[in-house]
Formats: C-alpha cells, structure tokens, sequence
C-alpha cells in the first residue's frame, strides 16, 4: 500500500467498527485510529455476533475492522453474513496468519483487504481508508 495515500468521503469520515476478541488490541486499535483525521470509530465487538447484533440496533460503520479469529462467529462467517445483510459495508481482516490460501479465501469470500497483524500504523489507516473509497 502508498503510505501517504488519502481516499476521501463523500459522507464525511470514514464510520469504523472494530472486532477483536482481545480487549487489549481492541481498544489500542480504537486509540490508534481514532487519532487518524477522516476515522470515526462508531462502535466495538468482541466477535462477529456482537458486531451483527450491534448493527441490527442501528450502529452504521462503512468499514469493520476484523481479526481473522475469535469465538462464537470468526471472521470469515461474519464476512458472509455482512456481504448478505449488510452489503454497503466493507470488510477488512486482521489476522496473525499470513497464509495465502487463507488471505485468497477471506478475499474471495467479500472481504476488501487482509493485513497482519504486524502491519505498520500507517499501513492500517490506508487499508482502512482504501476500503471506505471501494478500492
């Protein structure tokens, strides 16, 4: 990804959901993205079921950020789902393998993007931006 890349809005900045299973992670991705101009972070999961069920109450992210793995629905169910129920919204997986069996799954399965998680800051903010521009 080009680092210094913006992807602008139309509707202004980009609505993250973040879904981790580690609360940890989960809220040092909150405080990271949330310091980014143009990323709103609207609301966290601990796993794709509380995501969905959090959607259903009306919260309205364009993009979830979602780790690969956690209990109850993981993030390949949940990208399946979101593809089916909540087509607008865009899909980016975050996961320690770096399998490429698994990435070409997650990927054709509707995800936008696969990032480790060793990824850079700045690589996370352009995946994340990327996704909310279609790209």
């Amino acid at each position: 990804m080009i680092s210094n890349t913006t992807y602008p809005t139309s509707t202004g900045p980009v609505r993250l959901a973040i879904v981790d299973d580690h609360i940890l992670f989960r809220k040092g991705l909150r405080a990271l993205l949330s310091g980014y101009a143009g990323i709103e972070v609207v609301c966290e999961a601990s796993n794709g079921q509380e995501l969905l069920e959090l959607l259903d109450q009306g919260s309205r992210p364009n993009v979830v950020l979602m780790d690969m793995q956690m209990p109850i629905l993981d993030g390949l169910q949940t990208t399946r789902l979101l593809r089916t129920q909540f087509p607008g919204v865009r899909v980016v997986i975050i996961s320690m393998h770096d399998d490429p069996s698994l990435v070409s799954t997650v990927l054709a399965e509707g995800a936008h993007s696969y990032l480790v998680k060793n990824t850079s800051p700045e690589e996370m903010r352009s995946a994340v931006l990327a996704a909310a521009a279609g790209q």
